[in-house]
Parts: structure tokens; sequence; C-alpha cells
């Protein structure tokens, strides 16, 4: 009779180790590229703020550049000097070739990264339930009702994390470059 009570209690323990270990693994590995994610939204929320025309006008007469300075004082810095050093290029084909590298050092250094990490959460999520898929088929072996119902969590914990996370920062993609073009707008009308 004393032999049933510790087989429960390790086949019990084994459940709950298992079952956590799974899920620990599955939220973290959403996490981390998550978080990675967020905080390049974070950098490129900053270097895509707008800045009264004042105090662009005023940095933009201190020549040297800041790891902070937004990008819309970027592309005034290159268009006053392409403008200065040129003179056989229409204007407007300054001015859009200057937003033109604007955008293209914007979307190699935060847009690209960002839709990486986005777009390697869906396999992830998958991963996390084709994990908590197999634990469940364990568990049907064994007969345990609690290890079922733990890897379930564990499959869609993993899945709606990974969704949640991809579509957050592709609509945070989409908000950050509305706000480089609105910068870059107003940068222009500056020159």
């Amino acid at each position: 009779m004393s032999s049933i009570p510790k087989n429960l209690e390790a086949l019990f323990t084994f459940d709950l180790v298992l079952t956590c270990g799974v899920t620990a693994l599955a939220v973290a590995a959403v996490w981390i590229p998550l978080y990675r994610a967020l905080r390049l939204c974070l950098s490129a929320r900053a270097a895509t703020r707008c800045m009264e025309v004042g105090e662009l006008r005023r940095k933009l007469k201190n020549t040297s550049a800041q790891p902070d300075d937004p990008l819309a004082l970027l592309m005034l810095r290159t268009l006053v000097k392409t403008l200065r050093e040129t003179s056989d290029h229409p204007r407007e084909f300054v001015i859009d070739a200057t937003r033109q590298y604007v955008f293209n050092e914007y979307d190699s250094h935060y847009a690209r990264p960002i839709s990486m990490y986005a777009n390697i959460l869906p396999p992830i999520g998958f991963i996390g339930t084709t994990g908590g898929l197999l634990i469940l088929f364990v568990s049907m072996h064994l007969a345990d009702a609690s290890l079922e119902l733990g890897a379930l969590a564990v499959a869609l914990v993993s899945s709606i994390f990974a969704l949640i996370g991809f579509s957050t920062l592709e609509g945070l993609k989409i908000r950050l470059y509305t706000r480089l073009l609105t910068c870059l707008d107003q940068a222009g009308t500056l020159v």
C-alpha cells in the first residue's frame, strides 16, 4: 500500500517538472526575441522623434553629431552639406535622394531587425506547440490527466504569446514608419 502513493508522488513530481520546464522554455524562447525587438522599437522611437523648428535649426548649426540625434536632423545636415557642395543637381532631386538615404538608414538599423525578431516569433510558437503536443502524447501513454492539461497549456501559451508578440511588433513597426515619414517631411520643408 505504501508503494502506491510513492509512485504517484514520483509521477506527479515528474509531471510537474516536465510541464514547468517546457513552459519556462517556451515562454523564454518567445520572450527573448520579443524583449530585444521592444528595446529596438524604443530606440527607433527616439530616432524618429520630431523636433521643433527652432530646435532643429539650433542643432543644425552644431556640426557635431550626437548618438541620440533624430533622423530628421541627419537628413537636414546631409541636405545642407550636399546643397552647399553641388549645384549641378536639381534641388528636388537632392531632397529626394537625401530622404531616401535617411529612409535606408532607418530601414537597415531599425525596421529590418524589428521584422526579423517579429518573423521569428511564429515559428518559435509553433515549436512550443509541438513540444506541448509531444508532452500530451506522453501523458496519454501514462494516462495522466494533470500532465495532459499542462501539455495543452504549454501548447496554447507558446502560440498565444508568439502571435501576440508578432502582431504587436508589426503594429509598432508601422507606427514607427509613420513617425519617420512625418519627421522627414517636416525636415524637408526647412531647407
